[in-house]
């Protein structure tokens, strides 16, 4: 299917959402959204879509401003609001939280560190942060500080989600810092906070500590954050975003707001990009990009790597989490959805290799069932493809 049929396929509420995945409007494009709304069968599905996206406050500002009196029915204007103040609530929570890690864990105790996507990425670079929802909180840690930064996280009252059961029990713990990179953990507010090691899945790409040497510091609400400068920043978006086929409507508003800050400077990210191996990624987000500035984005203005991402981001926002999940199974390396990002290093140490590696890497799974001392600990990965087998034979699905 082309480019230009797959559009075609797409629902006038999928089609009318894309376009207002910017934070602001051209003229143009404001009268294609004039255009659509006139034709909007079903506001309701209008409504459950942006929700879904994770686009809701921000359709919500758009559509108050552009469509004319009865065009939205007031039924569907008071669901917007209602899910746009949830959002934005939960956005309180976050923010919260964020300035618990930072004053509570982080500051004290001074570990290095530093936050990358959701709030921290709202804060500075979107007009109104509270447009923008954050699912999550992305804290970026050097391996050797984690063990006590979770071991004072556990004991105030978080609790782990991934993996499960993860307790102070200190051999336990120990271990799951070295066999996981990153563990998520609930906190006493319901936020989720994923504690990382390392921001890319095989390490090809980063090193923690120069990420963390290389910070910015800037100032929100009266607290300092530690974050990626703007053109990291940027490329790691299109590094990570791509991983997931541009699935989400908000990832595509977060390119739009990093281009129009002022401190975005287009040769800036080229470097960047090009000194992690990158430049084929970055070069076919921005063609992303532009080409779903428009509501028809032509096979012809794309070249063949912007072609596969512009299809696969049309397929996975038409097809929802299990087509997302079902293209992932085709990713070309633990980081990189194609062949044409790799390089022949990346190429080698592909995805078939990480899983065959990956499948006899133990986890803390391995010690919740059975807990051995360190100096015995060896055995798991003699173990562990037994049980993962196991699992799959008499559940269906890989252990987790």
């Amino acid at each position: 299917m082309s480019l230009a049929q797959r559009h075609m396929s797409l629902t006038l509420e999928l089609k009318l959402l894309l376009l207002l995945s910017r934070l602001e409007l051209s003229e143009s494009q404001a009268q294609q959204v004039r255009d659509l709304i006139e034709r909007i069968p079903d506001w309701a599905l209008l409504a459950d879509e942006a929700r879904r996206r994770f686009i809701l406050p921000l359709a919500h500002r758009h559509l108050r401003s552009l469509a004319t009196q009865g065009e939205v029915p007031e039924a569907q204007w008071e669901v917007m609001r209602r899910g746009s103040l949830d959002v934005i609530r939960h956005n309180l929570l976050i923010a919260a939280e964020q300035r618990r890690l930072v004053e509570h864990f982080l500051n004290p105790s001074s570990v290095p560190h530093l936050f990358f996507k959701g709030p921290s990425l709202a804060g500075r670079y979107y007009d109104d942060p509270a447009v923008r929802f954050c699912r999550d909180i992305d804290l970026l840690v050097p391996a050797e500080h984690v063990f006590d930064l979770l071991d004072a996280m556990l004991a105030e009252g978080y609790v782990s989600w991934m993996p499960k059961g993860l307790s102070r029990e200190r051999a336990g713990l120990a271990f799951a810092c070295r066999t996981h990179q990153v563990i998520s953990l609930i906190s006493p507010l319901g936020i989720p906070v994923e504690v990382h090691r390392q921001i890319d899945r095989s390490g090809n790409f980063y090193n923690t500590w120069q990420l963390i040497d290389g910070k910015e510091v800037f100032r929100l609400d009266g607290m300092d954050l530690a974050v990626m400068p703007i053109a990291e920043l940027f490329v790691y978006l299109c590094l990570h975003h791509c991983r997931h086929h541009w699935s989400h409507l908000h990832w595509l508003v977060d390119l739009d707001a990093l281009q129009r800050h002022p401190d975005f400077d287009l040769a800036a990210v080229e470097q960047c990009a090009e000194r992690r191996g990158l430049s084929a990624t970055l070069a076919a987000c921005l063609e992303l990009h532009r080409a779903l500035k428009s509501p028809e984005p032509w096979q012809d203005e794309l070249s063949a790597n912007g072609h596969d991402l512009v299809r696969d981001s049309l397929l996975a926002l038409q097809g929802g989490r299990d087509t997302e999940f079902a293209l992932s199974r085709t990713l070309a390396s633990p980081d990189l959805a194609y062949g044409w990002q790799a390089s022949l290093r990346h190429r080698l140490r592909g995805r078939r290799l990480h899983n065959v590696v990956k499948f006899f890497l133990p986890d803390y799974a391995d010690y919740r069932h059975h807990p051995l001392p360190p100096r015995w600990q060896w055995i798991y990965h003699l173990t562990t493809p037994f049980q993962k087998t196991y699992s799959r034979i008499t559940t269906g699905r890989w252990r987790q």
